[in-house]
């Protein structure tokens, strides 16, 4: 069976995430602007957190594929069991699906904040939600990996049994 990842990374966050998969997993890696759009499979797909779902970029390619097998994973600075992430799922799902996608399963991680989104934000800087960002900053990490990676292997094994 042939699978790729596909990521799209602002800050380094997803981009680690799918080196790390790529290299345990032994799977070709492509950036968004790079991706291939047949010759696959199932694809991965990686994305930061934009506005609910997916980045624009992500977005875009996602809105290209038709009936494809496809596993996503993100990063954000939200908590990965959150109602925030719980939404992106949710969004991303529905935009696969709408293409005719099967969706083999999605894992979350946090990430660090880019400083200038930050700077940006209209969101009230409470002790809380800086004690999230200060968490998101140590992420991903090794821990975050290996759910990642047992994320993707479990939805490829599920799929290969399936075939």
């Amino acid at each position: 069976m042939r699978v790729c990842i596909v990521y799209s990374s602002r800050t380094g966050n997803t981009r680690a995430v799918g080196e790390y998969l790529s290299g345990r997993l032994a799977l070709p890696l492509y950036s968004v602007e790079n991706a291939p759009h047949s010759g696959y499979d199932a694809l991965v797909l990686g994305f930061w957190a934009w506005r609910g779902g997916p980045d624009e970029a992500m977005r875009a390619f996602m809105e290209t594929l038709h009936g494809q097998s496809v596993f996503f994973f993100g990063t954000m600075a939200a908590f990965p069991d959150s109602p925030h992430a719980g939404r992106c799922a949710r969004l991303a799902e529905a935009l696969l699906e709408s293409r005719g996608c099967r969706v083999l399963g999605h894992f979350f991680c946090q990430g660090r904040l880019d400083p200038q989104v930050l700077e940006r934000s209209t969101h009230p800087r409470t002790p809380e939600r800086m004690a999230r960002l200060n968490e998101a900053a140590r992420h991903p990490n090794a821990q975050d990996f290996r759910l990642a990676e047992e994320s993707v292997r479990r939805a490829l094994l599920r799929l290969r049994q399936a075939a």
